[in-house]
């Protein structure tokens, strides 16, 4: 069987996303193969395939020269935002398949320019909004699927995103969470990456919204930098909101209520609810973070009979035996092996254009349809 080349861009030999999440499936997997990776310095690349013992590859600086390798079919780029448009179009322009993580383009124009180019050169492409490969997502459409509680009436949504930068201790790498705008982006970047993701998968089960209305606040207004618990500077002023309100319809008619909050859970398990509401039943969702995209070992999933009372646990799909951070990543790669694509640049695009109506309609107090 002939391996999937794939060119990375971003794996550091530090950690980070890209060793946690993507890594655990590229090394355990016969279908891919990494064959090159491009850093900022060659050396750095050369670090990181010693490190991760990545045999028979090419270390690069420059997308320009690694998709000169006839070896690369697919391109991977996990860096920050900021570089995704100046890192992909070059791929693209080579003609090689994209997988970029979330968020596709710092600004909806440069997310339709990729994916206009993209489609002009007729590759495919797939994007990190891995929530949608969930095991948890794929159980509850098989259960929508079934019927079992009936015609579709509303999603009531709650969670907090558990995760330090989202509250008052902001690691040095994620120092622009702290901004309202940064680096020319539009919107707010933690917004763009926490808002999107959730909101994808949320989008996977119930709908696409079609309208939106948005309230925006930031609780926390002061945060710490801190770096391996190492508090390097306190008192740091943000700017940026975490706390989310969102209501509105779906396309399909049913009314959506969403709200995400910064920082750490109540309690274990008790960081996410998610009612799915029918008219012969409910399905209550409950777990650690409102991140399905990021995983969590405590989910549960209870469905309610109106007619008979009785409230049942459901038995989850299987899931990737990886790690959880690579659980939805390895499945997004399985998709793109299969021939299929879990999310594409156009969907990626639709999620940006949903996240532009969330800003407009918190800055105008008003129903913004999409």
């Amino acid at each position: 069987m002939t391996r999937i080349g794939v060119g990375f861009i971003g794996l550091s030999a530090g950690g980070g996303w890209a060793s946690a999440a993507h890594l655990p499936y590229l090394k355990s997997t016969d279908k891919f193969e990494i064959v090159a990776l491009t850093n900022s310095s060659k050396k750095s690349a050369q670090e990181s395939m010693s490190k991760y013992h990545i045999e028979n590859a090419e270390a690069y600086d420059s997308v320009e020269e690694m998709v000169k390798n006839s070896r690369v079919n697919l391109v991977v780029c996990a860096v920050a935002v900021f570089s995704h448009y100046q890192l992909v179009k070059p791929a693209l322009e080579a003609g090689k398949d994209v997988y970029v993580e979330w968020p596709l383009g710092a600004t909806t124009k440069e997310a339709e320019e990729l994916t206009k180019l993209a489609k002009e050169k007729g590759v495919r492409t797939f994007v990190g909004l891995q929530g949608r490969a969930s095991h948890l997502i794929s159980t509850l459409q098989t259960l929508l699927s079934e019927g079992g509680i009936g015609r579709l009436l509303a999603s009531q949504m709650s969670g907090s995103a558990c995760t330090p930068e989202t509250g008052t201790k902001l690691p040095p790498r994620y120092s622009y969470f702290k901004d309202r705008e940064a680096e020319g982006t539009t919107g707010q970047v933690m917004l763009n990456i926490y808002i999107g993701h959730t909101v994808d998968y949320m989008a996977a089960v119930i709908g696409e919204p079609a309208t939106v209305s948005a309230e925006l606040k930031t609780t926390w207004p002061t945060i710490d930098l801190v770096d391996d618990d190492k508090v390097l500077e306190t008192g740091i002023t943000k700017t940026a909101d975490d706390y989310v309100s969102l209501h509105g319809i779906t396309a399909n008619g049913t009314t959506y209520t969403y709200n995400m909050r910064g920082g750490d859970a109540f309690a274990p398990e008790e960081g996410f609810a998610w009612d799915i509401i029918g008219d012969k039943g409910q399905i209550r969702v409950t777990g650690s973070t409102i991140m399905a995209n990021l995983g969590a070992e405590d989910y549960k999933i209870r469905i309610k009979d109106y007619e008979t009372g009785k409230i049942s646990d459901a038995e989850f799909d299987a899931c990737l035996d990886l790690p959880l951070a690579a659980q939805n990543v390895g499945k997004l790669y399985e998709s793109y092996a299969a021939g299929d694509s879990l999310c594409t640049f156009e969907d990626a695009v639709q999620r940006h254009k949903f996240l532009d109506g969330v800003f407009q309609a918190a800055d105008k107090s008003k129903v913004v349809e999409l």
